[in-house]
């Protein structure tokens, strides 16, 4: 197996955004001056690309540095719970596309309370979620502007845990991946909650947000890291050491069962991380890529 652990020191503790409206609050704490990680620096063009997936349409968005002709290495970013596309594509993937990679950001389907993808809270999980994936994955593959042999995916939170999921299906498709506080414990979190499945309501609230029954009854005997173990590709899980709404412990479990993977911990990052994390997991991430283009 290989393995890599590194511990960053000097990130400041901050209290998690769990929902897209703490997001916004206290902006300047969360989202960074976003920056070039390459020698140059890339002028960002964004276009709307929607994507079918079932019965519902996913709004997304395809950022590209501006005048760049030819197929580009792409990462695909997923938000967490309650957040939205904005999250990524103020952070992260500027970062990125600022360097000359492309980014594809987009609204999970009932992924937050205002999602531009449609839908409702009530009727989202991470199984949900996964097929909202695999269709933005078939789909931003197959794109005349996508490098396919350098496709990348990177989630936060849920949306890490969901990425995590996915990939076992689209080892061909997926080059490698960046999962950021990815959230393994909610299965747990879940069992802790309802001794079975007939003990779910029909909607609940989860971190402050009313979920379905659907969000929690197929989690009840779910092994998450037998799931995840199948994606032998390269893995980097970035994680705060403060992180008081996915302890470290989930991630480092999820490190356990990945067959190629480096755990980076960011010392005194809470859940979501600072504007100071969030710039150097950025960094952190593009070095990763390149690292793995082919």
């Amino acid at each position: 197996m290989n393995k890599k652990n590194i511990t960053i020191i000097g990130g400041a503790a901050v209290t998690a955004a769990a929902t897209a409206g703490a997001a916004l609050w206290g902006l300047r704490r969360y989202i960074p001056k976003t920056r070039s990680f390459s020698d140059t620096t890339k002028k960002v063009q964004t276009s709307v690309l929607t994507i079918g997936a079932g019965d519902h349409t996913i709004y997304g968005e395809l950022m590209r540095p501006k005048d760049e002709i030819g197929p580009l290495p792409t990462v695909i970013c997923c938000h967490g719970f309650g957040s939205s596309y904005l999250l990524c594509k103020s952070t992260m993937a500027r970062c990125f596309v600022m360097s000359g990679l492309q980014a594809y950001v987009f609204d999970f389907h009932g992924g937050n309370l205002h999602s531009k993808s449609g839908g409702k809270m009530t009727e989202m999980s991470i199984f949900t979620e996964r097929e909202d994936l695999n269709a933005v994955i078939d789909a931003v593959a197959s794109l005349p502007e996508v490098d396919p042999d350098n496709l990348f995916l990177l989630g936060e939170s849920q949306g890490g845990c969901v990425s995590a999921i996915t990939a076992p299906y689209h080892k061909d498709q997926i080059k490698a991946m960046v999962l950021y506080y990815p959230a393994f414990c909610i299965p747990e979190d879940a069992q802790k909650r309802h001794e079975s499945v007939d003990d779910i309501p029909n909607t609940e609230k989860v971190f402050g947000m009313r979920v379905g029954k659907i969000y929690s009854e197929k989690l009840m005997d779910y092994d998450i890291y037998s799931e995840i173990a199948a994606y032998d590709k390269p893995v980097l899980i970035i994680h705060g050491d403060a992180d008081k709404v996915v302890p470290i412990e989930y991630g480092k479990r999820a490190e356990e069962v990945y067959n190629d993977v480096e755990f980076i911990t960011l010392e005194g990052e809470d859940h979501g991380f600072s504007a100071k994390g969030k710039l150097i997991a950025s960094e952190q991430s593009y070095n990763f890529i390149m690292q793995n283009l082919g």
